[in-house]
């Protein structure tokens, strides 16, 4: 059952409630999403809270907290609430219906584990909730084909597999039958084009790009009535 009265009310697109991130983070953050909620029909919050209690887990939080506020535009349910409960040590990127396409929950999930949870285990949680604000706002940025100036390219990646890449162990494999088998032409020609961009592609551009939201940017009074739907994923830390 949800409880409103445990939902503290927005303060801007960054609500620090539980005091963890640093002045300058909260800048950068601040910077980052009013690029976004311009320059596209998303809007992004982030949220800390010394507690979720008295919900359950974070899941159950973070959907009471997103039908409260209403990230998003009203008609295309474009928001995204990326939420911290301290105490509890959990993390949430809670998704609106019109993002699930470009942000499903199992591509959530490696945001999480890829650029943010690694920093909040080591308690730092300005780097990583900024860090996890970049990589969101780029998978946003990408989906409507627009460019963010303010917002850093490629997100730190602190993943323990970052280092692994499927190519390397065929490659050694095809090199070791090659010599097994007494050739000695080695396969060079695999090692064009590895690599692919920042999210690998494939989300569209179709969407139309639009800006002048009534959100907090400029000193509005809110979010602009975004819909969800439980989409997301999160993570303990």
């Amino acid at each position: 059952m949800l409880n409103a009265q445990s939902i503290p009310s927005p303060v801007g697109y960054v609500n620090d409630f539980a005091n963890v991130i640093p002045a300058e983070d909260e800048r950068a953050m601040q910077t980052a999403i009013t690029e976004v909620v311009q320059k596209t029909p998303a809007e992004m919050a982030v949220v800390t809270v010394r507690s979720m209690a008295p919900y359950a887990t974070i899941d159950e939080y973070g959907i009471a907290l997103a039908e409260q506020w209403k990230v998003g535009s009203e008609d295309g349910d474009t928001g995204v609430i990326l939420i911290v409960a301290v105490d509890e040590r959990q993390v949430r990127i809670e998704v609106g219906y019109g993002l699930e396409g470009a942000l499903p929950d199992g591509k959530v999930g490696g945001l999480l584990d890829d650029y943010i949870v690694p920093y909040l285990r080591n308690n730092d949680y300005g780097a990583g909730l900024l860090n996890g604000v970049r990589a969101v706002a780029n998978v946003i940025a990408e989906e409507y084909g627009v460019t963010l100036s303010g917002v850093a390219a490629t997100p730190e990646r602190q993943s323990s597999g970052d280092g692994f890449d499927p190519f390397d162990i065929i490659y050694v494999l095809v090199v070791f039958f090659l010599i097994a088998s007494r050739r000695f032409f080695l396969p060079f020609l695999f090692l064009g084009g590895r690599r692919r961009g920042f999210f690998g592609g494939g989300f569209g551009s179709s969407h139309r790009s639009s800006g002048g939201f009534s959100g907090f940017g400029g000193g509005g009074g809110g979010f602009s009535g975004g819909g969800f739907g439980g989409g997301g994923a999160s993570r303990g830390f």
